[in-house]
């Protein structure tokens, strides 16, 4: 290459390396652009705050219990679905403990016997049936309670057991029976030997194969039983069992393992129970499944070296039961956990049924106490209970609040609107979201029909209909004002089975509510409120046979262990819905992966069968089609029933379903049940997911979760209030929240984050007088606060203040940084103590600008809130009357007042009364009257207080000072019963019927909490305790103003020194 064509190169890359720096900068730049703009953060819905509303009526699925053996008092309780719960108080009250953590269901307990504050918990329900939660692997905690740290085994998705070596509490053996969606994860038994830093697993036996059971010999703790169990569940079947189920027996601390066989069943086994008897080591017990919904009861005397059947007794669902607890004290005594618990008293040879008429079915969990073995904690699916006479009769906890909703609607039930919804196990249900009383209780719930409970719809027309359902299409038409129910199950009218279900779709047309829609494998519809039934489409799934497809990868026979039990049949329609813009147009999900549309009230219907990054055949969870644009739908898939999938799919179409879009962005890992769109603001969404409610106002492009107020749960459904603006919650273990008006949602945007202060929009306020509930029940007695009336200030500042102090430790720091330091003088910390504390002034206005309140908050920046409760001036001033009132915000710095905020305008209006409408006005006025009266009376007995404080002082120290004895005691007990007779009439005493102020008190509280006009009683009393006061003001400031003064002169006239008054006690006295 010639110098010429050199140098020309390298200036043409010396030029091409500064474009491209250059070019790389500008993208560096707008990238940077790009990653500043707006978008919703935590911090700005910090202001917004769920409520619980319960109920804890039937309460949920309760996992295991752990009692502490030294106190039998304090106990936890592992919920399913539910979280953690500790009493100290023998269950007279419960604590939630495990809100902190990542999970919220529990699968087993441990603790430690050496230490009771030390607890290990295993995450993830160790059942097996369809709605199953899973966890994160094992946690513990060394201080009863108060923290929890977890110990590891996060892919083990359900834990079976754990137990504790009691020689040495680092050793402790943990039960992994993976998850049951699908292969892999960690499964087996577990071990470690330094307190769970790390572990080993010491059983393995295969990819579809954990433990869910173990047993260790107390008198040798080397000797270990385990419980190996095999099995599978998809959307399409469930095989609860196989080959590898067994018993397992090791000697030597877990290092190896021998298969127990003789006299034990062979083939394919389901789920293993086992119970070693604490009164006697050599007895094992063992429930054991086995195919064809048959099963048996063993026992071994000899250490598990050879079994004997005893009876054929098994769980009647076993994947949901089959747990065994052996008497502490009576080798013979074994108990079965099932629909309705069984107790053997001859070692499993005949049985008795323990249920009782009183206690829920479908037990999971016991206690036997073994200093009293009539004692019993037994957790169900209706929650906790207790016996102390074995089981003869039962005390429920009906104050844990963990029930299991499926589904929540609402009314629009005037003033306090109701929430309906259904609950595993646990029936269906209606309840205020609020009342006019203190607290919410049990006992505002109302029962409707009976078995799991799932979607329930009130009639927006009629406000005594509402429809309820149980399982597989048990729907029916609930009349409120006789508390009787009908069945309008649609009937085949031709030799065919509809195939539901478990949690059958249906809802009420919006556009009449006469009209019913409703889904099994084909849609069918009702235009007289359930009577009759006409199906409108083919059968919309692929019409797979369920057993053509692999289980545990490959085919099964009928008789493997529990095929397809306790399955809905495959191939039917999960999600059903009409657009609330055309009537007419239905969308349909199915749980083999379709959606289907027709615009024609099904005349005919067109189907999707791909979308993308959703896998094939994933089960349709929720459509819900837009209120707000006619072409657009949002959907939502369950992956997790294909083989432990926990991608969240969100997806949107905006031309009926021709093409997707992912809206799932930053969402974490877990599956998405639910979505719902602003009524007003077609980008605000809300969902419902495996680990709680998210939001975004920007359509899907962020995610933000709503966490304030509500534990990790997961969320099956939520609705909107729209009247109220309230997010409703059906949690699947916490119950029904209220999120209270989201409405500032829909201006949180870069305007608003841009301005130096905003208040959102004011929501009404009702104005009521909370009444009482039934007091005195005892702290077992379930009950949540309703919210207050009050008016509600959500608002935004940019800019805090930053104060003396504050600059000054941040100069500090800098200074540290820097190698240096300074201590501030002591000038520097006056001035620090003697800063006014900045603040945020909220001045109230009725309409002609009069003030009503004013209320102060710390001047901090960011979102938050601050509430009035309607009274006037004070926090206990007479109530506002209804009328249009103005916010208007201040901030005071150093005394500097500035005004951020102008006037912003909302109302205060009360709720029905059934004697009409009081005159407000005239009773608000009235109570300023007497509230004016009750001040000059208030300042009075100031006076009066102190006129005797001084007349007392100028007693004792002229007692103490060199003159005669007689120097003005008449004159100063003359005048004291001058204010006695002032006192009688103003304040009472003896010998006085009424006072001033007993008439003042009678006419300001007669009606300060009621919503009735002034009587004419408490006009009189005013009157009254006016002339009285009058009567007697010349006097008592004659008094005051002039006879102490002048008494007080002639007292230092004759030598008293005023205020002179001695220590009661010198520093040199003991």
């Amino acid at each position: 290459m010639s110098k010429r064509n050199l140098i020309l190169t390298s200036i043409l890359t010396i030029l091409f390396t500064i474009t491209s720096l250059h070019s790389f900068a500008q993208r560096k730049k707008n990238k940077s652009a790009d990653n500043q703009k707006f978008e919703l953060t935590d911090k700005m819905i910090n202001m917004l705050k769920f409520r619980s509303v319960g109920p804890a009526a039937y309460s949920g699925r309760i996992a295991d219990l752990a009692v502490n053996p030294d106190n039998f008092s304090e106990y936890y309780v592992g919920v399913a679905s539910g979280g953690l719960w500790k009493t100290v108080n023998h269950g007279t009250t419960f604590k939630p403990i495990f809100d902190k953590q990542a999970v919220y269901s529990i699968g087993c307990l441990a603790m430690d016997p050496n230490n009771s504050n030390v607890l290990w918990v295993g995450t993830g329900e160790n059942n097996s049936q369809r709605n199953l939660a899973y966890g994160d692997g094992v946690y513990k905690t060394t201080d009863g309670g108060k923290s929890f740290t977890n110990m590891g085994l996060k892919t083990s998705s359900q834990i079976g057991k754990i137990m504790i070596d009691p020689r040495n509490s680092n050793v402790v053996y943990v039960a992994a029976q993976g998850q049951a969606w699908g292969p892999g994860g960690e499964r087996g038994l577990y071990k470690t030997i330094d307190g769970g830093k790390t572990w080993n697993r010491v059983l393995e036996i295969g990819e579809y194969t954990g433990v869910s059971d173990m047993e260790m010999d107390p008198t040798n703790p080397d000797i270990l039983y385990a419980a190996a169990h095999q099995r599978e569940r998809r959307v399409y079947s469930k095989i609860d069992g196989g080959p590898e189920s067994a018993i397992y027996k090791s000697v030597d601390a877990g290092a190896s393992w021998t298969k127990l066989k003789k006299g034990l069943p062979k083939g394919d086994v389901g789920r293993i129970g086992l119970a070693l008897s604490p009164a006697n080591s050599n007895i094992l017990y063992a429930v054991i499944e086995l195919p064809e919904s048959k099963g048996g009861f063993y026992r071994s005397v000899d250490m598990g070296e050879s079994w004997e059947k005893r009876s054929d007794k098994v769980a009647g669902s076993p994947q949901y039961y089959n747990e065994i607890y052996a008497d502490p004290i009576n080798q013979d005594v074994v108990i079965l956990m099932d629909t309705r618990a069984g107790r053997s008293k001859d070692g499993g040879k005949t049985w008795e049924n323990i249920e009782g008429s009183n206690k829920h079915v479908d037990n999971h969990a016991l206690w036997i106490n073994p200093n009293d073995t009539n004692h019993y904690l037994m957790g169900s699916d209706g929650g906790l209970y207790e016996s102390y006479d074995s089981a003869k009769t039962w005390q429920f906890k009906s104050n844990l609040p963990i029930t299991q909703y499926y589904h929540a609607r609402v009314d629009n039930d005037y003033p306090f609107y109701n929430i309906y919804g259904g609950a595993q196990d646990n029936g269906s249900w209606f309840g205020p979201s609020q009342t006019h009383r203190r607290s919410l209780v049990n006992a505002d719930w109302t029962y409707t029909i009976g078995g799991d409970g799932y979607l329930s719809i009130p009639d927006p027309n009629n406000q005594n209909i509402s429809y309820h359902e149980s399982q597989y299409c048990g729907i029916r038409r609930y009349d409120e004002s006789t508390g009787n129910s009908v069945s309008i199950k649609p009937q085949p009218t031709i030799d065919e089975e509809y195939r539901w279900n478990w949690n059958t779709p249906y809802f009420l047309s919006s556009f009449n509510s006469k009209t019913l829609y409703i889904a099994g494998n084909y849609v069918l519809k009702s235009t007289d409120m359930g009577g009759t039934w006409k199906k409108i489409s083919g059968d919309l799934t692929r019409q797979i046979d369920q057993n053509s497809l692999p289980m545990m990868g490959k085919m099964w026979n009928p008789e493997a262990v529990a095929k397809n039990l306790s399955t809905s049949k495959f191939g039917n329609i999960f999600a059903l819905a009409e657009s609330p813009l055309k009537q007419g147009m239905l969308y349909a999900g199915t749980d083999d992966g379709l959606i289907w549309i027709t615009e024609n009230d099904g005349g005919n219907w067109t189907k999707y069968e791909t979308f993308p990054g959703v896998p094939n055949m994933t089960f349709v969870n929720y459509v819900l089609p837009s209120q707000h644009d006619e072409s657009t739908v949002y959907a939502c898939f369950d992956g997790r029933k294909n083989s432990s999938d926990f991608t969240p799919y969100l997806i949107k179409s905006t031309d009926k379903g021709k093409t997707w879009t992912s809206i799932a962005s930053n969402l974490p890992k877990g599956t998405v049940y639910v979505i719902q769109e602003d009524f007003k603001n077609p980008n605000i969404l809300f969902i419902g997911t495996e680990w709680g409610v998210w939001t975004t106002i920007d359509g899907g492009k962020k995610w933000v979760q709503l966490k304030n107020g509500i534990p990790p749960i997961q969320v099956k459904d939520l609705t909107i209030q729209e009247r109220e603006n309230d997010l409703v919650v059906a949690t699947f273990g916490r119950g029904f929240y209220v999120l209270d008006n989201y409405s500032a949602l829909r201006e949180i945007s870069e305007d608003v984050n841009n301005k130096e202060a905003h208040v959102f929009d004011i929501n009404d306020a009702l104005l009521y007088f909370p009444s009482s509930n039934l007091n005195y029940q005892g702290d077992v007695h379930f009950r949540t606060p309703n919210p207050d009336p009050e008016a509600t200030f959500e608002y935004y500042i940019k800019s805090g203040h930053e104060t003396l102090k504050q600059k000054r430790m941040k100069a500090q720091k800098a200074a540290e940084k820097s190698g240096k330091f300074s201590y501030p003088t002591e000038e520097e910390l006056l001035a620090e103590s003697e800063e006014t504390k900045p603040t945020l002034i909220f001045t109230i206005y009725d309409d002609a600008g009069n003030i009503m309140r004013k209320l102060t908050a710390p001047l901090k920046s960011g979102y938050n809130s601050i509430s009035w409760n309607l009274s006037y001036l004070t926090n206990r001033g007479a109530k506002v009357p209804p009328g249009d009132y103005k916010l208007a915000i201040d901030k005071n710095i150093d005394g500097k007042f500035t005004r951020v905020i102008e006037e912003k305008p909302f109302s205060v209006i009360s709720i029905p009364n059934a004697l009409g409408t009081p005159n407000y006005t005239a009773n608000f006025n009235f109570q300023k009257e007497v509230i004016g009266l009750n001040a000059k009376v208030t300042s009075t007995r100031g006076k009066i207080k102190e006129m005797y404080t001084r007349v007392e002082n100028m007693k004792k120290i002229l007692a103490n000072t060199a003159v005669e004895a007689n120097v003005l005691v008449d004159k100063l007990n003359t005048f004291e019963k001058e204010i006695d007779k002032v006192s009688k009439v103003i304040e009472g005493g003896f010998g006085a019927k009424n006072s001033v102020l007993s008439r003042i008190r009678f006419a300001l509280y007669t009606t300060s909490s009621a919503q009735v006009d002034i009587t004419g009683a408490q006009k009189e009393q005013f009157k009254l305790a006016e002339d009285a006061f009058k009567n007697q003001e010349t006097t008592l400031n004659n008094l005051f103003e002039a006879q102490l003064p002048a008494l007080e002169k002639e007292f230092e006239e004759a030598g008293g020194i005023l205020f002179n008054n001695p220590p009661t006690r010198r520093y040199y006295e003991e």
